[in-house]
């Protein structure tokens, strides 16, 4: 009975455990059951430490990745070409994102990671992942959109002074504008569309100045004020500019064109070389009677002290042909003096030269003294060249010294008479000049002329304007004439500080 009660004891302690031990693993198989279920229920995410075209996308969805994706790379482009602000959405310029096939390369982890790793609860370590965008460029499209966006409304070509017809002003040239390289853009845009941060560029812009005066616009306008003026005669224009020495140089007669460097009567425009030739002979300091008659020979235009200054220090007898003498020395084959001033002073030389010579237009020139606008603009070049001279090298091998030139321009700026070149600058503007008109055998004015440095902001030029009619000059159609031609050169030299002209 013992053995049998033992026994059954036995029994009953392996059904014990085999029920103890079918409890725990029904209980462990129900909490496994339990934590896989937990395990499928969490979202497939990105690796953490994951990014895609430079954009974290670690721990999230499959739909927020792509949602963040599609925002980052939505964001316009901005362009800054200097003060302006310039945006297009990524798709006009041809760019589209695949955000699905980009988030296709990425294998997907859920919760923590593997089923193990969640049993044990065990942390993955983060590893950084980066993946390239999948997108597509339509790069002939991009360039399509760029060119003509800065081409039509950013660059802008740089442009000279314009002339406003039927007046004597001029627009101003405008700067010019464009980019340093397209190609380097492109590739900048390039870039700003893949950087999910980088997307504002500042374009390196080169600026032109604004295009010098175009000379052949000039000379169209100086012409067209000749023929709205109704002036039927002959009027010559010699224009030069003393920092480039462009030159421009003109005839017309009855709004024809004619060859230049006509013989007109030199007047008192020959006074110039009568002052040059003074200066030439006098040491410095220059003598207190040399000083007072070439003063009121030039400011006050009086025949009486050019002749005094021609005896006294050239002289007595051949004074005029000793200046003519120095102006052939110059190389002016066109330019002379054959006799004093004073009434009744006889003529010491027949002189012929090549423009007196001429035998399409003869304007029966005074055959005391003649000049042509070329000869007597480039004399008062070259005294404003030895004025200005950094090596103080003067004219006639330094005979006549920079203070002399520059004392010549200061007599030559004494002259105010409110007329011709002087009355189209604005008030005070520097101008050095003499001008000439005498009375002809007929007792009439049929010539007129003005000799002028003329010192301006935009730059500084010689101007010489002749002009003849076979009728009487008037004094106020030639007046506004040469006024109005002075004004439209000074304005194409000031284009933003434009002279107006006022009828009276």
């Amino acid at each position: 009975m013992r053995r049998r009660s033992l026994k059954k004891r036995k029994t009953g302690f392996r059904w014990a455990l085999l029920s103890l031990g079918l409890a725990f693993f029904l209980a462990s198989l129900l909490l496994g059951l339990r934590e896989l279920r937990r395990f499928q229920a969490e979202p497939a995410l990105i690796p953490a430490g994951t990014t895609l075209g430079g954009v974290p996308v670690g721990r999230l969805s499959l739909e927020s990745a792509k949602q963040r994706l599609l925002e980052a790379f939505a964001v316009p482009v901005e362009l800054h070409y200097l003060d302006a602000r310039i945006q297009f959405s990524p798709s006009d310029l041809g760019f589209n994102l695949d955000a699905d096939a980009s988030l296709a390369q990425i294998p997907l982890v859920r919760g923590s990671g593997s089923w193990w790793d969640f049993i044990w609860n065990k942390k993955l370590q983060n590893s950084v992942l980066e993946y390239e965008l999948i997108y597509s460029l339509d790069e002939v499209k991009m360039q399509s959109i760029l060119e003509d966006t800065f081409s039509l409304r950013y660059n802008q070509p740089a442009s000279a002074p314009v002339p406003v017809l039927y007046s004597t002003n001029f627009l101003p040239g405008q700067p010019g504008y464009g980019l340093s390289s397209f190609t380097q853009t492109l590739e900048q845009v390039k870039r700003a569309l893949l950087s999910p941060t980088d997307r504002i560029l500042e374009l390196r812009v080169t600026e032109q100045t604004a295009l010098p005066l175009d000379w052949q616009n000039l000379e169209s306008m100086l012409k067209q004020i000749i023929l709205l003026d109704k002036f039927d005669g002959l009027a010559e224009v010699y224009l030069r500019d003393l920092q480039s020495d462009q030159m421009l140089h003109f005839a017309v007669l009855v709004h024809q064109p004619v060859p230049v460097d006509v013989a007109y009567s030199a007047a008192s425009t020959i006074k110039i070389p009568i002052m040059l030739s003074t200066l030439r002979r006098v040491s410095e300091p220059i003598p207190q009677q040399a000083n007072n008659w070439m003063q009121q020979m030039i400011a006050e235009s009086l025949n009486p002290p050019a002749d005094g200054l021609m005896k006294a220090y050239l002289d007595n007898n051949r004074g005029p042909l000793m200046v003519t003498a120095d102006l052939r020395e110059l190389g002016y084959q066109n330019t002379f003096l054959a006799g004093y001033f004073e009434p009744g002073s006889p003529l010491l030389e027949r002189i012929t030269t090549p423009a007196n010579s001429r035998t399409d237009i003869n304007l029966d020139p005074d055959f005391y003294n003649q000049t042509v606008p070329s000869e007597a603009g480039d004399l008062l070049a070259r005294i404003y060249a030895c004025a200005n001279s950094e090596t103080q090298t003067g004219l006639f091998n330094s005979e006549v010294t920079p203070t002399e030139c520059s004392l010549m321009i200061e007599y030559l700026k004494q002259n105010k008479i409110l007329a011709l070149l002087e009355a189209g600058l604005p008030p005070n503007t520097p101008i050095a000049h003499k001008h000439g008109w005498t009375n002809e055998l007929d007792g009439l004015i049929h010539t007129m002329s003005d000799t002028a440095l003329i010192f301006t902001p935009g730059g500084d030029y010689v101007l010489a304007i002749f002009a003849h009619t076979p009728e009487q000059f008037l004094y106020d159609p030639a007046n506004r004439l040469f006024a109005r031609l002075s004004q439209s050169i000074y304005n194409a030299y000031n284009p933003e500080n434009q002279a107006y002209w006022y009828e009276n």
